[in-house]
């Protein structure tokens, strides 16, 4: 039984919405292959969001030189992002797959779970979305998360959304024009047309596109920027003041914009800032060792 433990693989996912990583390590934890593909936010819809699981693992899988079919031996722990919702919950843990199991639970919880190395702990993931996390014994509270359209207001995506709002807006004599304005509507031509036909279509991580040229232009002080990166600075701080409330004494900031956040978050907020421990597929596979064989 205990040769059968030592000889067991675990695959970490860290499914975000705009990509979805993997990672596979035996019981000692030492790392055999990673791989990256695609979004993997449920809400993307499962059957995508399994098509970029699955290709993933098999690269993961090539890179470490184990078989393709060694996916059925690992057992997975997936933390993706959609699953604040019951009914995405729900889904993904029926959706068929390959594993000897899965357990399923939000990327901020498995992210957290790393960057404290499953101690407790919070963390704030600010990427294309945004989501608070807190891990306290058997309590947990998570915030944010809701997704694009009502919530993730500190978020890259909703950034570059606002950005853009922004530029119309200033394009049509109705707000303040400034360097910032003027680049977006470059971009789309200096016709609003285009801005209509782009909306229909755009995702999260479209949006999330802009958010480096906000974050130039506020550098440059570009009054426009400045304001958008100060509204998403405070809702972030929000955040992380409500975590420390609810008794979170170590806080870590994850994600593609948590650099920048940093520098921007209360002096108070910022002094209880750690670093992380472990990353989101280290949580992953902390959760798949905790549930093997107790998943779906």
């Amino acid at each position: 039984m205990k040769n059968r433990q030592e000889n067991q693989l675990f695959l970490g996912v860290d499914g975000g919405g705009t990509r979805c990583r993997v990672r596979i390590s035996d019981a000692a934890g030492a790392i055999l292959g990673e791989a990256v593909r695609g979004g993997a936010n449920t809400r993307l819809g499962l059957d995508s969001v399994f098509h970029e699981i699955i290709d993933a693992t098999r690269e993961a899988l090539s890179k470490a030189g184990l078989p393709a079919e060694t996916i059925a031996q690992l057992h997975a722990g997936l933390g993706l992002a959609g699953l604040p919702l019951q009914r995405e919950r729900d889904l993904a843990r029926t959706h068929p797959h390959p594993f000897a199991s899965a357990t399923f639970e939000t990327d901020a919880y498995t992210a957290c779970l790393g960057a404290h190395a499953g101690k407790d702990g919070a963390i704030l993931i600010i990427g294309t979305g945004t989501c608070g996390q807190a891990i306290l014994g058997d309590r947990q509270l998570s915030l944010g998360g809701w997704g694009f359209e009502i919530s993730d207001i500190g978020s890259g995506a909703r950034i570059g959304k606002r950005a853009i709002e922004q530029a119309l807006l200033a394009h049509e004599g109705l707000s303040p024009s400034s360097d910032l304005t003027a680049a977006l509507m470059t971009q789309f031509d200096n016709n609003p047309e285009n801005i209509v036909i782009f909306a229909e279509k755009a995702r999260p991580a479209d949006y999330g596109a802009f958010c480096p040229l906000v974050f130039d232009a506020a550098d440059a002080r570009d009054p426009v920027a400045a304001a958008i990166i100060h509204r998403a600075a405070t809702a972030n701080d929000t955040i992380l003041r409500r975590l420390n409330a609810f008794g979170a004494q170590r806080l870590t900031l994850m994600g593609g914009l948590a650099d920048r956040m940093a520098a921007l978050i209360s002096a108070n907020m910022r002094d209880l800032l750690v670093p992380a421990t472990g990353d989101a597929l280290d949580g992953a596979i902390l959760l798949a060792k905790r549930h093997r064989g107790n998943g779906s």
